[in-house]
Formats: structure tokens, sequence, C-alpha cells
């Protein structure tokens, strides 16, 4: 249904009006706010533009609050109070009271996100207020669900539920019930399980199901129809659970909706689980086809956690492990997904109120130009200060732009780090542990899940190794304190340390370099490098492959390098080695690599005034050279 209503207003949006584009705009984003913020911010912005040049203050106030709403879903506080504020500001100027009760609703619902409860509840009386003055029974309504949406973020049941319950009040002799009506049944519903009085959730939940069936093509029930299900899973009552689930089934099916069919498959499986494990995994492998067909990572990693529970039952070990291991691949890939998402929303958002305060300043310009046109020097002048205050504005903007950009780059480093690559190998252990905890294995079962052990484990202590020298280079920077080392000594010590890593894969390391080599190093740095690269060349080695170590010297430089027999690089990747570092990938063993050692390397040859570069070709392998001046 909503497909068909965006369908609907885009094409009225197409061949409308100009005064009529901009509600359209406002309902289409609307729509998007919740699963496609973006876009629901580009559709404010057409919006704006549009009321902007009609001079529709009133509109504009409108969109304010939208944008508003939109990063408070996506909880941007600080955003959505700027642009809640900005509303506010016009509705007052205006004197239009509903607007202002509006304003101050969504105020009291963002103090509520921040669990502010004092600030919130002044906002909803200030709102209620005015709606009660000019007699506003639907505005009243929303406030009541505010306070009740506010309490219950607090976790004050009783309550939001006074609150929830004197709206539902207002609904009681309304023929024909909106959409407000129904979601408020479902909360006052959950609100009940969470006190434990199963029996009067269901009666609310129970009287939302009638009401939709007696309302015809409202697909309201089928939320409602979920959260029965769940009560009467949660009273053990499993085949009225069952009944319930089937008819939301039933009803995702009828309205076209397939998240909800999905859904309600899932929980049907989760009944069938332990009576017909066969039909149970039948349909989550039906819902797992809808979510894929949905690209829905989300919804898919959850079936997979699913198929994992049932595979595990019915002591199908291989299977079981191979849905675990894409339940963690799709929640490290909606990881990076929610970030760079993130950092689009709040680029639009910002894109959106740079515009605005840009306009503000070429309104106060063209003002001051009609109202003083005869003084034709002293305009003149003023553009000349406000084109030179443009400038410095212009440049301050790029200079947060490029701290912004950096911080990102951190953050994202980061996130993908710790979100991918540490929490990849830390859930694949834990669940391990599991298995080994619940199933029957054999000897030579336990064996292979143990080396698969080690491998993880030792995979996150070198990455957390990596990961708190990169940090503290951040935060401290690097600093170098250079002496002249005995790089001989440095080497055979990591040789030594990484025998063992090595004779894993029976590789053969040599050292060529003169037991004399001198080089003007940081110690610590040196050892770093020497060791990582060392560490990478075993990782990226055939089994039964070779090592080599070598320096050479010129009038200007010690050169050293580090060559192995391995897979190789790509020139591709060796172009991205140049200019940013490689990418994340694995070894001849499936030994991972984060990339992050070699970003450190980077910084340390940079901050030691050195080099570093490689050659390559695929499937012969690898030299890493790395040069220090000489002092």
């Amino acid at each position: 249904m909503a497909q068909q209503t965006v369908t609907q207003l885009h094409a009225r949006l197409a061949s409308g009006a100009d005064s009529d584009k901009i509600q359209t705009c406002l309902a289409i984003s609307k729509i998007y706010a919740e699963a496609q913020p973006d876009s629901a911010v580009d559709y404010c912005n057409r919006a704006m533009r549009l009321a902007q040049k009609q001079n529709n203050r009133r509109d504009e106030a409108l969109i304010l609050l939208e944008l508003g709403r939109i990063n408070e879903l996506h909880h941007h506080a600080d955003l959505a109070r700027r642009f809640t504020n900005e509303a506010l500001s016009i509705f007052r100027t205006l004197h239009q009271p509903d607007g202002i009760a509006m304003a101050y609703d969504q105020l009291g619902l963002l103090d509520g996100l921040q669990k502010d409860i004092t600030s919130a509840t002044t906002d909803m009386a200030k709102a209620m207020k005015f709606y009660e003055d000019s007699h506003d029974t639907s505005g009243i309504l929303e406030t009541y669900h505010g306070m009740g949406a506010v309490y219950e973020q607090k976790g004050e049941i009783e309550k939001a539920l006074t609150y929830y319950l004197r709206a539902l009040v207002q609904y009681e002799h309304r023929a024909i019930k909106p959409e407000a009506y129904f979601v408020l049944l479902e909360r006052i519903g959950h609100l009940y399980v969470q006190k434990g009085d199963s029996k009067t959730a269901l009666r609310y939940l129970e009287e939302g199901v009638r009401n939709s069936n007696i309302q015809k093509d409202r697909d309201t029930e089928i939320t409602l129809l979920d959260e029965e299900g769940k009560v009467f899973e949660k009273e053990g009552e499993r085949v009225r659970a069952l009944s319930a689930y089937k008819q939301a089934l039933q009803e995702a099916k009828k309205y076209n909706r397939p998240q909800e069919e999905a859904q309600a498959l899932i929980n049907i499986a989760g009944i069938l689980k332990k009576q017909n494990a066969q039909q149970s995994l039948a349909d989550l492998k039906q819902a797992l086809k809808i979510a894929s067909d949905l690209h829905q990572p989300k919804l898919e990693a959850n079936i997979y956690q699913a198929l994992a529970s049932v595979y595990q039952q019915q002591k199908d070990y291989k299977e079981a492990m191979e849905a675990l291991e894409e339940h963690h691949r799709l929640l490290d890939s909606l990881l990076g997904a929610d970030t760079t998402k993130d950092i689009a929303e709040l680029d639009s958002s910002y894109a959106l109120e740079s515009q605005r305060e840009k306009v503000g300043q070429l309104q106060q310009v063209n003002k001051k130009e009609s109202n003083e046109i005869s003084l034709g020097i002293v305009i003149l002048a003023a553009a000349l200060v406000i084109l030179v205050l443009l400038y410095f504005y212009a440049r301050k903007v790029n200079r947060l732009n490029r701290e912004l950009q950096a911080s990102n780059k951190i953050k994202d480093t980061l996130f993908s780090v710790i979100g991918h690559d540490l929490k990849g190998p830390a859930g694949s252990a834990a669940q391990l542990f599991g298995m080994m905890e619940d199933g029957d294995f054999s000897e030579e079962e336990l064996r292979v899940m143990l080396s698969e052990l080690r491998a993880q484990t030792t995979a996150s202590f070198d990455l957390l190794n990596s990961l708190f020298e990169w940090g503290r280079s951040q935060l401290q920077g690097v600093r170098v304190q250079p002496e002249v080392l005995n790089s001989k000594s440095i080497i055979n010590k990591n040789i030594t340390l990484l025998s063992q890593q090595a004779g894993l894969k029976n590789i053969n390391i040599t050292d060529d370099t003169p037991a004399d080599t001198k080089v003007f190093a940081d110690p610590n740095h040196f050892d770093f490098i020497i060791r990582n690269l060392l560490s990478n060349a075993i990782k990226f080695t055939y089994i039964g492959g070779h090592i080599f170590i070598s320096s050479t010297e010129n009038d200007k430089e010690m050169i050293f390098g580090v060559r192995d027999t391995g897979i190789g690089i790509s020139e591709l990747q060796q172009k991205a080695f140049l200019k940013s570092n490689l990418s994340v990938s694995f070894g001849t063993g499936g030994e991972k690599g984060s990339g992050l050692g070699l970003l450190l390397i980077k910084e340390f040859m940079i901050a030691n005034h050195g080099r570093i570069w490689l050659q390559s070709k695929e499937g012969e392998g690898t030299t890493f050279y790395f040069s220090f001046p000489k002092k």
C-alpha cells in the first residue's frame, strides 16, 4: 500500500502546480523518513527551495519540523533540536499557535529520548496549553501519545499507560479509527506484557485486531497479530501463538507486505522447531528468499541465526557452522553500511543547514541594497566587506570539512577494524565454545575446532597489538628517538619469535644481511617494521616456501628487503598501496590481514624520514623494500 501511495505522490509531483508540490514533497519525505533518510532529506530540500521561492514562511517551518523528525528518528539529536527550534522561532514570528504546539511536542519527544523527563514534560505542557486554548482535539491526542512515549522511554510503565489510556478514550466513539489508534493499542499491549499482565495485554491486542477487521483494506492488524503471538508464546500457549502467526502471515500476503511475511515465517518456524524441524527449515528458507529479494541484510542475518539453531538441534554441525558464519558476515557488512548511511544523512542535513545560512546572508545583502540604493559607495563597501566575510567563512568551512573528513577517516578505520576484523573472530570463537560445550564430538572434530579456535584467537591478539600501536600514534603522534642500531640482532630476535608460526607452514627464513649492518632509526619502530613484514610474509607464503631478508646501501641510505615466494599482489593493489593502504585479504592458510600493520609501517617510515615500496608479481611472490637515511 505504501508503494502504491509513493507512486501516486510521484505522479502528482510531476504534474501538479508549484503551490501543491511543497506538500507532496513533504508527504513523500514522511514515507521515506525511517527506511531511506537520505531520500527523505532530499525531498525536504526540494520542498524548501519551493517554499523560499514562494516566500511561504509557514511551509518553511513545517519542512524544518520534518527535518527535525528525520534526525530524531536516526538519533542525530543536536541537528534535530536545531531544526525544531528554528521552526518554533518562525511559528512564533507568524503568531501561529498550532505550529508552536507542534514544535513543543517535537522538542518534548527529543527531551524524552535523552531521558530529560523534566524538560520533556515542560515542553509537552506548553504544547497542551496551546491545543486546549484552540480546542484542537487531534493535537491534544498527539500530546497524550507523546507523553506516553516519553515515559515509556524512561521505563516508567504506569505513567506511560496513564497517558496512552487517556489518548485511547478519545478514540472510543469514533466510527473510523485512524492508524494512530492501532499503534496505541499495540503499545498498550506491549506495556502490559512488560508488567506481566498477559490477560489485559491480549484484551487490547484483540480489540485492535477486531477493529482492523471491521475497517476493510487496513493492514494495521499484522503488527497486532505479531504482538499477540508473542504473548501466547510467552504464556506457553503454542497452538494459539501458531494460529496468530499464521493469521499474520495471511494478512501480510493479502496486503503485499513481504517484510512482515518473512517475519511471520520466522515466528512460525520458531514454534515448529521442536515438533517439526523439517517444516521449520522450509519456512526459514522461504523467509530467507523474501529477505534476499528485499535486500534486507539485517533480516537475512536473523534468519541465518534461526537456521543455525535448528541445524544445531538436528546435530547437523556443518550446516550450523555455515549458517553462523553467514550470520556474522551479514552483521559485519551492516556495521559498515550503517556507518556510511549515517555519514550520508549527516552530510545531507549539514548541506541543507549550510544552504539556509548562505540564503539568509544573501537575503540580508539584498535587503541592504534595496534600502540603501542611493548610497552607492556605501553599498559597494558593504558588499566588499560581505564578500571578504564570505571568503573567510568559506575558508573556515573548508577547514572544518577537512577536520571532519580526517575525524571520519579515523572513526571509520576504528569501526571497520573493531566491528569487522575483531568482532568476527571473537563471535566465531564464542559460537565454537558453545557448540563444543553442547555437542557430542569425536576427537578428530574437536582437534579441528581447537585448531580453528587457535587461529581465531591468534589473529585477534595480533590485531589488538596493531590497533593499540595505531591508536597511540593517532592520539599522541608518532614519537621518534633514533639511534645507531645493530639491525642483525633485531632481525634475529624476530626470526626466533616467529619461528613457530613459520614452522606450522614449513617455511624457511634466510637472513642475508651482514653481521655488522648498522642503521640510524628508532629501535622500537625498526623492530615493529621487521616483525610485521615477516609476519605478513609468512601469512601469504605457500606451505614449504621461502622468505629472504637482505640489505644494501648507497651514499645516502641503508635499504632492507623482505622477499617471499607467496601469492603476490595485483597491480591494482600495488597502486592502492602507493596512494593509501592495502585492503583486507586472506593468507594461504586462511589467515586474515587487516592492513592496519602496513598503515602503521608507512607512518613510522615517514616519521623516521625513510621510505617504503614494493615489487610483486602474482603467483611468484612479493618484496617489500624500506630504507633509512644515513646519519
